[in-house]
């Protein structure tokens, strides 16, 4: 029976290299290698020849915002990256990972065996996320995150460069714009400023 990637998968494949497709893809894989294939593991074929487990070179991505789609999937059963594992089975809060290799050039996802999980068709939101994590922002961070930031202001009219620096002309928008819808004038984008963004740019 030939092998197949997990059909949940492939939609997450397609998902990352619409968003990113010139990113790097040497780390890229799903059929597992002779040290998989020696032990149990979602990168070796099941039953029914699916493989459940795929890797995704973290270079040229924003490897984050892949980790936050995946683990609010209701496929996901786990995701491993740079030494850290988000698990289902512990309501995907982050634990240190100690296996011997430690995922800090790709992520890891595995989905569910059960026929429903792996063959779902369900969008993993990679497309359209905003890229905006949890932490808050604020002037002289630096990244993709303020990026995001800056491509979601200028969806309601900032007219900002996106440099991915938060420097003084992102503060002094951000700062006019708390002032206008009554948020407190810090300079900081945490949730509440970035509640009012999100909402103002549907």
């Amino acid at each position: 029976m030939a092998a197949r990637l997990a059909p949940a998968l492939r939609v997450l494949r397609d998902e990352i290299d619409a968003r990113w497709p010139e990113r790097d893809r040497r780390s890229d894989g799903w059929i597992g290698d002779a040290a998989h294939q020696g032990r149990k593991s979602d990168h070796n074929p099941d039953a029914d020849g699916t493989v459940n487990a795929a890797d995704f070179d973290r270079d040229g991505i924003d490897p984050l915002l892949v980790v936050r789609r995946c683990i609010s999937h209701p496929a996901t059963t786990y995701v491993i990256f740079d030494r850290t594992i988000w698990s289902r089975t512990r309501g995907f809060r982050a634990a240190r990972y100690t296996g011997s290799n430690p995922h800090d050039k790709h992520i890891h996802v595995s989905v569910g065996h059960d026929r429903s999980l792996e063959n779902s068709t369900l969008a993993w939101g990679i497309a359209t996320a905003d890229g905006l994590g949890s932490r808050s922002l604020r002037s002289g961070d630096r990244g993709d995150d303020v990026r995001a930031l800056q491509r979601l202001a200028n969806a309601v009219g900032a007219k900002l460069a996106v440099d991915g620096v938060f420097g003084p002309r992102t503060d002094a928008w951000v700062r006019s714009y708390q002032k206008a819808e009554r948020l407190t004038v810090d300079g900081i984008v945490g949730p509440k400023t970035l509640a009012a963004l999100r909402a103002d740019a549907r």
